[in-house]
């Protein structure tokens, strides 16, 4: 059987990008401030993250937002502490979502957390900088559609919206000045839009000839990436014959803060999250799970909780996690998972046989 990653350490892709195995992503944004509410209702249908779509929000009115929008519990070092000590190896940050507001300082449009707040601080240089002084690796996801862009694509219900060339040429500014004021990026994680191929692979040449070990994410389209993107929350039943990822949030109802989210007991979302890390990992992927900071920058209790329950187990475990390969029969087992590293098997049993 073919290593999941066997086609890894090639010219052009991070060797090491395979072993991390478990990474933190962090959704937040301006829509972190609304909380999922507009206008004192909830806002329950879609993404949070998405408000300004599943409310309807005119343009200028979820532009007028920014004014105070003021994360002043923002602490980048308290945030990789927390990834560090849950076993994450890397850190993804949404630079941009579909919104188009800029959680950096970006030359192209003033829609952003330095030109438009009264916080003024450029967030992801922060992060990029703890990132690098705590040893975990930096990545960044950018969104491919805008709907703050005045050339781009009309919104859509499914996100999957046609690139103007105009906005196109704007997406390879920002990803250029992305890939060259912050430091070394381990993945720059492409999300939605329907691009041609012709544009896919001018994004992905660009990424190459700027940072060639940075890997590229499958979302791009057309078959320019460097690993695989599952669905949100998908934990496969299946090996898969190249670098894989599942991106995970805490609740899949949203990624962005929800004020009014239920959230439950911790023990039982560090037991949800901690299988699905082991099936995942079990069949040769990377586990990405989500936080989403509140509009003040804080990360909530009940996240950090269970990272840190994570992470103690990490402690435990983390040889049968970490750099190891997927189950090597060609079938899965009734009593839990099984992953491997040179000729030693790791069982997960759940179920004793």
């Amino acid at each position: 059987l073919l290593s999941p990653f066997s086609g890894m350490g090639q010219s052009g892709q991070d060797a090491g990008w395979g072993d991390r195995k478990f990474s933190m992503f962090i959704h937040f944004g301006l829509y972190s401030r609304l909380g999922g509410v507009w206008e004192g209702k909830e806002v329950r249908s879609g993404y949070s993250e998405q408000i300004q779509s599943h409310a309807g929000i005119f343009s200028d009115s979820y532009a007028d937002v920014a004014g105070d929008f003021n994360p002043d519990k923002w602490n980048a070092d308290e945030i990789v502490a927390i990834a560090r000590k849950a076993g994450m190896k890397s850190v993804v940050f949404t630079s941009k979502h579909h919104d188009g507001f800029c959680m950096y300082h970006s030359a192209h449009t003033d829609f952003n957390i330095v030109d438009a707040t009264p916080f003024g601080r450029d967030i992801m240089k922060e992060l990029a900088d703890a990132c690098k002084k705590e040893g975990l690796k930096f990545g960044v996801y950018f969104s491919l559609i805008d709907w703050h862009f005045p050339q781009a694509y009309p919104i859509s219900s499914h996100n999957a919206d046609y690139v103007t060339p105009e906005h196109h040429r704007y997406n390879l500014e920002q990803v250029r000045e992305i890939l060259t004021k912050y430091g070394p990026v381990s993945e720059l994680w492409f999300d939605m839009g329907a691009l041609t191929p012709e544009q896919s692979r001018e994004l992905y040449g660009l990424v190459k000839s700027l940072q060639p070990q940075c890997m590229v994410s499958g979302r791009l389209g057309n078959d320019t990436g460097d690993f695989c993107v599952l669905g949100d929350n998908e934990h496969p039943d299946y090996k898969i014959g190249m670098p894989w990822q599942t991106p995970a949030s805490f609740f899949p109802e949203t990624w962005g803060y929800r004020s009014w989210q239920e959230r439950g007991n911790p023990e039982s979302k560090f037991e949800e999250k901690t299988e699905n890390l082991v099936r995942v990992v079990s069949r040769g992927g990377n586990y990405l799970l989500n936080i989403g900071p509140a509009g003040d920058g804080s990360v909530l209790p009940f996240e950090k909780t269970v990272l840190e329950m994570m992470g103690n187990w990490l402690d435990t475990y983390g040889e049968a996690i970490y750099a190891t390969r997927a189950n090597p029969f060609p079938f899965a087992f009734d009593w839990g998972d099984v992953t491997t590293k040179g000729k030693v098997l790791y069982l997960f049993v759940k179920h004793r046989p």
